[in-house]
């Protein structure tokens, strides 16, 4: 990870949501935004109809983010 990325709060709940359970879907058009945001820095990308996933570099993120909240 040579570049900072910054997330806002929901983009945060939402990357750590995935981490945990694997995938997610979103639930309305606001929070259809907050994927959208997620995909477009590489964090998340579209699995199946309406299903999202965690990448690579989205794992990577949240691991960092656990541990800078213990």
């Amino acid at each position: 990870m040579s570049k900072r990325i910054r997330l806002t709060p929901a983009m945060r709940s939402l990357l750590l949501d995935m981490y945990d359970t694997g995938s997610a879907y979103p639930i309305d058009r606001n929070h259809q935004r907050t994927f959208d945001a997620l995909e477009a820095l590489d964090c998340i990308e579209h699995a199946s109809w309406g299903r999202w996933q965690i990448t690579p570099l989205g794992e990577t993120v949240a691991k960092k983010l656990t541990e800078r909240n213990q």
